[in-house]
């Protein structure tokens, strides 16, 4: 099948939509978060540069509304000042807020295969949208849950839960629309790969991948349970999940590449039963029994030779694995970030009193050494336990997570949202609230950075139980948040910008006068980087009239920045700094306006 290749590099651009205006809120410092204890007269909210212009509230009284400044008219061009009197922005705090979207049991996108084009993409910019909403700076997004895609390529075919059954490809590019749409919002995208399995249990359509594979390389494929993997015993197999991956580093500008747990799979048994007896005496006799996988052909080629035992050998065969995607997306992008989320338990009793599945003898993931080996940069454990759960795991094994954490990477935890929403044994929703306050209250003045990671996405949209997606945007995420820097992918801070001003004549704006392209509409200033570092984004931060700082996150690709609070509300000042794909922040550029 010739997949349809839109969003390559000699395809039309994809143009972000622009999202509706959002309404006043006020925002509520959290000053657990450093480093707002210096500024809590300061209240910032994140405003996502296709959003613009939109309107913030100050953290004043309830009963009051924010002054706005006296309108301008949009020919006047904004005149730069002496900003050398007033007082420096806030520094912006940094925390990994994210959120996994996928399709899988009833996931957030495609929640249907077959949809048409306008009403997948309507469906992931709302997720997409959503996500900015709520004060997230990441999604995580899974492209490829078996031997098939959600974007288009040659290697493997269009995935189960987006093609319909007539195996029709979509008519755009589903991971260049979502990076298209998240980055006009100031979200980093991570892109999630399941790189062993084949397909997935009880889906009719979802063995076509592993059909695909099975006639070029039969050996490779497993058939384990209800599920088919691809074994990582074969070397030529890991080298084309690994070619699949880095395929869409090279062609996409992704911020991140994501696996999960599943590299062997989780142990299934099965029941037996036999009739014994004879005459009045017959029955039957149940047993139940761990189904085996059947890797003897690649044991017999590739392991039995090594010296190793097959449980360290199939370990050893996942690890191979781990440090080529790091040494290999490194080669190519060093600024993409390698993220891992493993099974939460390393190995029973690891972390004091905690015991349960061993996902090191199980599924042979020895996530232990890929962490203290830096063969990644953050590793998003998934501690699906409450607060004070069962044997306290939550609080001992993100402990313990840090204490192994010797190469100083990011320790993102997994929280387990879901549960709030679910039919049976719901969480309340301070569970997960209660989660994220310990776990920042935790890493306060540690070096440990923050973050955490929501599975899943569905949890926070507007019509799920509970609202929590509601609640965290007016409390623990009111205040707005970079993610944390890698600086060991690049340490140095590019130059504070050049900042110009520049003001449209509306004469020579398309349409609705050019906000469809993310064109400012008012005055607003011209941006260049101030030296040769690449710059990934630009954290702009406004001031109004009542002295409250309001901050956007603006790709770097715009060279033109709206100098408006709203229309016509010219801000007073405005300070930018520039942010590497590393993270790492320049000093502010502050300019003055009349």
């Amino acid at each position: 099948m010739t997949p349809n290749l839109a969003g390559r590099p000699d395809a039309p651009p994809i143009r972000p939509s622009v999202p509706p205006p959002v309404a006043f809120r006020r925002t509520v410092p959290v000053p657990s978060l450093p480093p707002d204890r210096a500024s809590r007269r300061v209240a910032r909210r994140l405003l996502p540069a296709a959003a613009l212009p939109l309107l913030v509230a100050s953290a004043g009284p309830a009963s009051s509304e924010p002054a706005a400044p006296a309108p301008r008219s949009v020919a006047e061009c904004p005149v730069l000042l002496d900003a050398s009197t007033l007082e420096s922005p806030p520094v912006l705090p940094r925390e990994f807020r994210a959120a996994w979207i996928t399709p899988v049991d009833g996931g957030e996108w495609p929640t249907r295969p077959g949809m048409d084009d306008a009403t997948s993409q309507a469906e992931l910019r709302a997720a997409i949208q959503r996500a900015s909403d709520i004060g997230l700076n990441a999604i995580v997004l899974h492209v490829r849950t078996a031997a098939d895609a959600l974007y288009p390529t040659t290697r493997v075919p269009w995935s189960s839960y987006l093609v319909g059954p007539d195996g029709r490809a979509p008519g755009f590019d589903p991971l260049a629309f979502a990076l298209s749409e998240a980055h006009a919002r100031g979200l980093q995208v991570h892109v999630w790969f399941n790189p062993f399995r084949a397909a997935p249990p009880n889906r009719s359509r979802a063995a076509v991948g592993a059909q695909a594979i099975a006639r070029r390389n039969p050996q490779w494929i497993v058939r384990y349970g209800s599920q088919q993997w691809i074994d990582p015993g074969f070397p030529a197999a890991r080298q084309e999940a690994l070619a699949d991956i880095l395929e869409v580093v090279d062609r996409y500008d992704v911020d991140g590449v994501h696996i999960d747990d599943y590299f062997y799979p989780y142990r299934e048994e099965r029941t037996i039963r036999t009739r014994v007896g004879k005459g009045r005496r017959r029955r039957t006799v149940t047993r139940t029994e761990t189904i085996r996988f059947d890797d003897d052909v690649s044991w017999a080629r590739h392991g039995r030779g090594t010296g190793m035992e097959r449980d360290a050998w199939r370990r050893d065969n996942v690890s191979q694995f781990v440090a080529a995607l790091y040494r290999e997306v490194k080669a190519r992008k060093p600024e993409v970030a390698v993220g891992i989320s493993p099974f939460g338990i390393w190995r029973p009793g690891a972390a004091p009193g905690v015991y349960g599945l061993d996902a090191y003898a199980e599924i042979y993931a020895d996530s232990r050494k890929w962490l203290r080996e830096g063969w990644l940069d953050y590793v998003a454990p998934q501690l699906y336990w409450e607060l004070d759960g069962e044997q306290q795991r939550f609080r001992r094994l993100d402990e313990w997570w840090r204490r192994e954490n010797v190469q100083g990477r990011h320790v993102f935890p997994g929280l387990l949202t879901m549960r709030v929403a679910s039919r049976g044994a719901p969480w309340s929703g301070s569970a997960i609230t209660s989660q994220i306050e310990w776990l920042r209250a935790a890493r306060e003045g540690r070096p440990d950075a923050q973050g955490h990671v929501h599975f899943r996405m569905s949890t926070l949209m507007p019509q799920a139980q509970g609202a929590l997606g509601d609640r965290l945007a007016t409390s623990l995420y009111a205040t707005p948040a970079l993610p944390p820097a890698n600086p060991w992918l690049g340490p140095t801070p590019p130059a504070a910008p050049e900042v110009t001003p520049w003001c449209p004549d509306p004469s020579t704006l398309p349409g609705d006068g050019g906000a469809q392209y993310g064109a400012p509409r008012g005055p607003a200033l011209s941006v260049l980087p101030g030296d040769t570092l690449r710059v990934r984004w630009w954290a702009v931060q406004l001031l109004d009239s009542v002295g409250t700082w309001h901050t956007r996150v603006v790709p770097a690709a715009e060279r033109r920045l709206s100098a408006e609070l709203a229309p016509g509300a010219v801000a007073n000042a405005v300070a930018v700094s520039a942010v590497t794909p590393s993270g790492v922040q320049s000093p502010s550029r502050m300019v003055r306006l009349r």
